[in-house]
C-alpha cells in the first residue's frame, strides 16, 4: 500500500506525480520456474526503452509507483524491472507486452475490491 508505506518510513518518497491512490501498487511481474525458483537478468543486451511503453506510463505512475528518494517518475524503477525481470519472460513478452501484463493482472485480480468485498457483513 505505497501512501501507507511512505507514511510510516523515512527512506520513502512520493513520486513526482505526487501521493500514490489508496490502492495497492505493483512492484513488479517476475517469471518462475516449475521449482518456484526464478531467473534475472536474462538478456544484458535488452535494456529498458521508455517510448516501447509510451501509452502505458499514465497507468504505470498509478498503479506502479517508485517509492525511491529522492522522487522520481519511476523510469529507473521500470528500467529495473525490465532488466531483472522482464527480459526472462522475452521468449514470450515484449517490453511493451510485460508491462501490460502486469497492468491486466493488477486489475484482474483486483486485490483492494477482493478485500473490501471480504470485509462486508452479508
Amino acid at each position: 500500500w505505497p501512501g501507507a508505506y511512505c507514511d510510516t518510513k523515512q527512506s520513502c518518497c512520493y513520486p513526482k506525480t505526487g501521493k500514490p491512490t489508496a490502492d495497492f501498487g505493483i512492484h513488479g511481474l517476475w517469471p518462475n520456474y516449475n521449482d518456484g525458483s526464478w531467473p534475472s537478468n536474462c538478456d544484458p543486451d535488452s535494456t529498458f526503452d521508455k517510448s516501447q511503453i509510451s501509452d502505458l506510463i499514465k497507468n504505470m505512475e498509478k498503479n506502479w509507483p517508485s517509492l525511491s528518494c529522492p522522487s522520481s517518475n519511476g523510469f529507473r524503477f521500470w528500467s529495473h524491472e525490465w532488466e531483472k525481470h522482464g527480459t526472462c519472460a522475452e521468449s514470450e513478452l515484449d517490453q511493451h507486452e510485460y508491462f501490460e501484463t502486469a497492468l491486466k493482472l493488477k486489475e484482474k485480480v483486483n486485490l483492494l475490491q477482493i478485500l473490501k468485498n471480504a470485509g462486508k457483513k452479508t
